[in-house]
């Protein structure tokens, strides 16, 4: 399928650029002779990324540090009729996925159910590193459907999004966690309207999981009993652009939270 990627960069702080842009860097690998689209959340990973677009062709959209991706998520889907590809900025390739192809209304890597306590529970839920929207008409058809007894339509998406915000119930004594995103709120609703992965797709990419906000990142796996000293080593090969060290980490992330 011929995909129009869209790579959403937001990097919280200065220290989390590097890791916020692995997807630019390596972006010829998993898109050859494709052009970009880049939406940039907040300021600090700016420079970087008009610095790449401007030198490559690509396009570069600004928004300020209060727009979420769950939202440039809705909104790119929605203001499209061609098969879209969203990448998190922090997706590292190793090799050309631009030929991926999908019957269902998407196509995504998941994520199991994370207890981040005994008593708080992460549902299983679509990872964001890479989604292929191979039918975006229908994505937002289904959508609308869904939440058509709910209320009527809000012209404005910034407040339709907290629809599909993160939601949480507490149900005999637990709280469970569901994760924000409209691809996330399809997947809950009917999950044969996503393809997941195979694994030779998945091998093709990697991810730095918090790598658009590291302090917070680790600080929140150290409060819930995870060692940091799992993760840090991956971090910092893509600090360095040793992608070949960044391989596995996805693995280690998933393994540790199953």
């Amino acid at each position: 399928m011929d995909w129009s990627p869209q790579i959403v960069v937001g990097a919280e702080d200065d220290s989390s650029v590097a890791t916020s842009v692995t997807a630019l860097k390596t972006f010829n690998i998993g898109f050859p002779d494709h052009k970009a689209t880049v939406q940039v959340i907040g300021f600090s990973a700016s420079a970087f990324v008009k610095s790449w677009c401007t030198e490559g062709g690509h396009k570069m959209i600004q928004h300020l540090p209060s727009t979420k991706r769950s939202q440039l998520h809705y909104e790119i889907t929605k203001r499209t009729r061609l098969p879209v590809a969203l990448i998190a900025g922090t997706t590292v390739f190793y090799d050309d996925v631009s030929n991926y192809s999908t019957t269902k209304l998407f196509g995504a890597d998941t994520l199991p159910q994370w207890n981040l306590t005994d008593n708080i529970i992460n549902l299983a839920s679509v990872e964001k590193t890479l989604i292929f929207v191979a039918k975006p008409v229908q994505v937002i058809a289904k959508i609308e459907e869904i939440l058509k007894f709910v209320s009527a339509p809000i012209a404005k998406e910034s407040k339709n999004s907290q629809k599909w915000g993160a939601q949480s119930i507490v149900m005999d004594g637990k709280i469970y966690h569901q994760t924000s995103g409209i691809f996330n709120m399809l997947y809950q609703y009917d999950s044969s309207l996503m393809t997941d992965f195979s694994s030779k797709t998945a091998s093709k990419y990697e991810t730095v999981f918090g790598g658009c906000n590291i302090a917070s990142t680790m600080t929140k796996l150290e409060e819930t009993g995870h060692d940091t000293s799992d993760y840090m080593p991956f971090v910092t090969a893509a600090m360095n652009d040793n992608w070949e060290k960044v391989k596995g980490y996805r693995k280690v992330f998933v393994d540790s939270i199953s």
